[in-house]
């Protein structure tokens, strides 16, 4: 699929590119009305790595809860049932890299997507989508910050704001602890020549401040404690070469 970012109207266009998606988009198309919704129905891996994913959405259909036990362990999840099934895959890594963002908008802010209606492109059928409308004025947006506080870049700067400190994610990293509004979910704007906080300190604030445990999956280190303690040695390596070397 290839995806447009209008950034200006707060939409994405996707293109078909292949056969059947060009199926499924016309589906979509002739299925849905203005403001009808594609619902969210997770993520999957695109490629051997996670660097990229997909994002399973549904049109039209229902949704069911449904429970599977193992042992002491009983999941909840639910499940689509006769809809017509998106998934989107990136054709190029810029694709790709939209899909990611359009997973976490998704999965953070607005649980799927809104679609604004159909157009054309390089005589494919298309489809344009916002992901959710400001609370305020009704405007789009597809940023998963914006959306997570249904608040628009525009309502925001009207927005009295009241800082207050807590987790936050976005700017590099998944979790972390920092300043924002508790109104429009802005961050308080850093004071003159301060240092912006690296990965690890953030996530070692999410443990101590959050009382969260972080964990980095398959690989080592393991935990921001034990990085920090590798870069600690690290340093004191390199000191001790350079002086043996002189």
């Amino acid at each position: 699929m290839k995806i447009i970012r209008d950034r200006q109207l707060a939409t994405f266009t996707f293109v078909p590119v292949e056969a059947d998606e060009e199926q499924v988009i016309a589906s979509i198309a002739a299925m849905l009305k203005p403001e009808g919704k594609l619902s969210y129905g997770g993520r999957g891996r695109d490629g051997d790595d996670d660097k990229f994913c997909t994002v399973h959405l549904h049109a039209g259909g229902r949704e069911e809860k449904r429970s599977e036990t193992s042992g002491n362990v009983t999941m909840h999840h639910t499940v689509h049932v006769d809809s017509v099934e998106l998934i989107l895959r990136g054709s190029t890594d810029e694709d790709k890299r939209e899909v990611n963002c359009i997973r976490d908008t998704c999965y953070f802010g607005s649980d799927g997507l809104i679609f604004v209606g159909e157009t054309e492109v390089d005589g494919k059928k298309s489809i344009i989508i916002t992901a959710k409308r400001c609370k305020h004025c009704g405007a789009g947006m597809i940023r998963y910050s914006d959306c997570d506080w249904s608040t628009c870049d525009a309502c925001a700067a009207k927005c009295e704001h009241n800082y207050v400190r807590g987790a936050v994610r976005g700017g590099g990293t998944d979790i972390g602890v920092g300043m924002f509004c508790n109104k429009c979910g802005r961050g308080k704007p850093k004071a003159e020549g301060e240092r912006e906080k690296s990965v690890i300190e953030h996530h070692l604030a999410a443990e101590k401040e959050l009382g969260m445990t972080v964990l980095y999956s398959g690989e080592f280190p393991g935990t921001p404690r034990q990085a920090v303690e590798l870069a600690r040695l690290a340093r004191s390596y390199n000191k001790s070469r350079r002086g043996a070397v002189k």
